[in-house]
């Protein structure tokens, strides 16, 4: 049997960002476990979609056994992994822009498990999970195309998005539901935060976001195959040595 993509959540809170991509990464592949979700309640808001548990992957399965996806590791996924390893597992975490190397650091060093790169630009976790699915199912990593950047345009309002986005047979691969939540919501969420010192949780609106309907563009940035970001990521490395 195929490894199982897993999820470890690695946020201090499953903020509304964090929620809206696993909700969106369940409805991309449908089976989908999230480990490390120490909040009882943060657990009941993930259950409608996905099986979430307490426990880190590390407490579930050797190291043998696990293989981590880690931008930083040197050698890229393939399909054979899904039949080398139990678990091929996705960092949940927010990301950083310019990366901060935390999956080495939280997952990788921590678990001392094998790891694999999708590329050296950052995914969101739903691309992640969706990029590694079609690596499960066969398709060379280096074939897979992924846009440079979203930027999110409602009337004269532009949020711009600095991370990778795969694109797939219907276009980009993005949450339509996110994105109406960083159009609306964020700003008010964000206040919030810089004002108490705490993240909301989105099991503080009772696991149910209303996020208003709204009308808004997407524009992808140039989008290139994996394949291309790995050989200038392998002559960057090349040449710096």
């Amino acid at each position: 049997m195929p490894a199982a993509i897993v999820v470890e959540h690695l946020e201090p809170v499953l903020s509304p960002w964090v929620f809206l991509e696993y909700k969106h990464a369940a409805s991309l592949v449908g089976d989908l476990l999230v480990t490390n979700v120490k909040d009882e309640r943060e657990r009941a808001c993930l259950e409608p979609f996905a099986e979430a548990v307490e426990e880190s992957i590390g407490e579930l399965a050797g190291s043998e056994e696990i293989l981590i996806l880690d931008p930083q590791a040197g050698e890229a996924l393939s399909p054979e992994d899904f039949h080398r390893f139990k678990y091929v597992v996705v960092g949940g975490i927010m990301g950083d822009f310019p990366p901060r190397g935390r999956t080495r650091k939280l997952l990788t060093e921590k678990l001392g498990a094998s790891a694999r790169t999708l590329g050296p630009c950052q995914l969101s976790v739903d691309g992640a999970v969706y990029v590694a699915w079609r690596v499960a199912r066969g398709e060379p990593l280096e074939r897979l195309r992924v846009a440079l950047g979203l930027t999110l345009k409602r009337g004269f309002l532009e949020v711009k998005l600095p991370y990778c986005y795969p694109v797939g047979e219907e276009g980009v691969v993005f949450s339509r539901e996110l994105g109406a939540y960083l159009l609306t919501l964020l700003e008010e969420d964000e206040a919030y935060a810089a004002a108490s010192g705490r993240i909301r949780s989105v099991a503080d609106y009772g696991c149910r976001l209303e996020i208003p309907r709204v009308e808004y563009e997407v524009a992808a940035g140039r989008i290139v195959e994996l394949g291309e970001l790995l050989r200038g990521a392998r002559s960057r490395l090349i040449s710096e040595r």
